[in-house]
């Protein structure tokens, strides 16, 4: 007797072949047999010709610290997801320093939707043992953060490593990739990753490649600067051989729509030269990020407690208004990228700034709007999050149809408001690019979101449906298949998945979460 059988199942298997219709049989948390299945289970699920897919896999997303929090993610499950990556953009909770502990912390939490991580390690591996203590939702396969590993060495110093900081820099990333990280992430925009050359990069991303792992990178210029940081990325990948992810890959603000024309084209070559190079992206036109990323890289040298001190200065806001005016700045600058009225302050801890853009914020208060965005970040202590509409519906589409391209969710899962990104990214991507615009084919979506994310993670025993495959499978009724999460209503539930199974185990039930929780946390093995 199997323990789970799933009848009349049209299987698309996570590889980018041709649907076919089969039953499928699980023992334990795998899949045993595929085929006309007689035997008994102790629970049939007859699918009545409806998709079965593998789990959805979240390649970057920033659950990091909901982990920790009561009742975890599980509305995700109701999303399709059975897996996802943490630690991105630079940012992971592991390793810390004691010396620096409070300054990552401090600066983290925003990022981190201002929930509570216990901290209650220093290394990698001692983070994971505490992951492994925690019930969770879904599996989990985790980054170590560039910013992390740099802030535990020299905090938030606008300097480069020296010889000494540099080997303890090495040796922090080897020790977290031995633990089993899958590889390692960058925020080169944000501090303290911004401070960082193209050498230090270069020899962390070494490492990374002894260790078979990942370099995902949120690259120093999604604007202006995008075609040359695409190709700061590309030589990085083509001096070290390193496995490149280009992180949420877009075009941001108008001058710069339709640049992916070439950034895309770049990384079909850069393939061709036999260079594993691929990009994520999620199906909107705005993103979200902490609202300090409207200053210039100098405003967070040394940490946030500097920060309060120069919003505090009269001089000095003279001169970070002077840096937000700049038309031809050396930096990833927001305001220029969008103008205040799209910048849309979606959480924060003074509650009357929230669900409301800069520009009504000012108008309100009959204030001046640069005056008043650092009044917000000094009067929330940093603590301000928010959603940026800066891209072309053109940019994304291209990106999404390109073969370069797998689908992520960037997502933060925000107790208040945050992006719906988080939760309807791949179940938006099947509604409105294969169902209503024909972009892509059923086979090809599911596998941009399980077969493609698997193989570049190396996750052998994920990702698609085949015997002696870990039993991560959702039951889609396509037809009714809707997204419903908004802007205004970002945790919406979709319509249409009627059962999630993780590792065997049933999670979600005719569209209704169960108490199981039967996430992993997934180390890299180095094979």
């Amino acid at each position: 007797m199997y323990d789970l059988l799933i009848k009349n199942a049209m299987i698309v298997n996570g590889r980018n072949e041709v649907p076919y219709q089969a039953d499928i049989a699980v023992n334990g948390d795998t899949i045993v047999k595929i085929g006309h299945i007689s035997e008994a289970a102790r629970r049939t699920i007859d699918a009545g010709n409806r998709l079965v897919t593998p789990g959805f896999i979240d390649i970057h997303c920033h659950s990091d610290a909901v982990i920790f929090q009561p009742g975890k993610n599980a509305k995700r499950l109701q999303q399709g997801f059975t897996t996802e990556v943490i630690g991105n953009c630079g940012v992971s909770v592991a390793p810390v320093s004691g010396q620096y502990k409070a300054d990552w912390e401090t600066y983290s939490k925003p990022l981190l939707s201002n929930m509570e991580v216990p901290y209650n390690w220093h290394s990698y591996e001692e983070y994971l043992q505490e992951m492994e203590k925690e019930e969770l939702c879904l599996n989990l396969a985790g980054l170590v953060g560039h910013g992390a590993v740099r802030a535990a060495v020299v905090g938030f110093a606008d300097k480069k490593l020296t010889g000494k900081e540099l080997e303890q820099a090495k040796q922090l990333l080897d020790e977290s990739l031995e633990a089993g990280a899958f590889g390692m992430s960058t925020g080169l925009i944000y501090p303290p990753g911004v401070y960082a050359d193209e050498d230090e990069i270069c020899m962390l991303a070494e490492i990374v490649k002894r260790h078979n792992g990942i370099y995902t990178t949120h690259i120093r210029s999604e604007s202006y600067g995008l075609v040359e940081a695409v190709k700061e990325a590309l030589r990085i990948a083509e001096k070290t051989g390193v496995s490149l992810e280009l992180s949420h890959h877009k075009a941001a603000g108008r001058p710069n729509h339709g640049k992916t024309k070439i950034t895309l084209e770049l990384m079909r070559e850069a393939q061709e030269k036999g260079l594993d190079v691929t990009c994520d992206v999620y199906p909107y036109d705005a993103a979200s990020t902490n609202f300090n990323s409207i200053l210039p890289p100098w405003a967070l040298e040394g940490g946030i407690e500097k920060l309060m001190q120069r919003l505090q200065d009269q001089e000095t806001r003279a001169k970070l208004i002077e840096a937000m005016k700049d038309e031809n700045p050396d930096w990833e600058s927001f305001y220029q990228l969008t103008g205040w009225d799209k910048l849309y302050i979606s959480e924060c801890s003074v509650e009357k700034y929230m669900d409301k853009t800069v520009a009504q914020i000012a108008e309100e208060e009959h204030a001046d709007p640069f005056e008043k965005a650092l009044d917000i970040l000094l009067e929330s202590r940093n603590n301000a999050m928010m959603i940026v509409f800066f891209m072309s519906p053109e940019d994304v589409a291209r990106v999404i149809a390109s073969p370069c391209s797998m689908i992520c969710t960037d997502g933060f899962p925000s107790v208040k408001k945050s992006h719906p990104r988080y939760y309807g990214s791949c179940v938006r991507t099947l509604e409105k690019y294969v169902k209503q615009e024909y972009l892509l084919s059923l086979p090809q979506a599911i596998y941009k979101m399980c077969g493609m994310p698997a193989g570049k993670l190396g996750l052998r025993d994920r990702g698609a449906i085949g015997e002696g495959m870990k039993a991560d499978l959702l039951v889609i009724d396509f037809p009714r298949l809707h997204d419903n999460a908004t802007y205004e209503n970002d945790k919406a539930v979709c319509d249409g998945i009627d059962y999630v199974i993780v590792n065997g185990q049933l999670a979600v039930d005719q569209g209704n979460l169960t108490s199981v929780y039967a996430g992993r946390v997934l180390r890299k093995t180095g094979e």
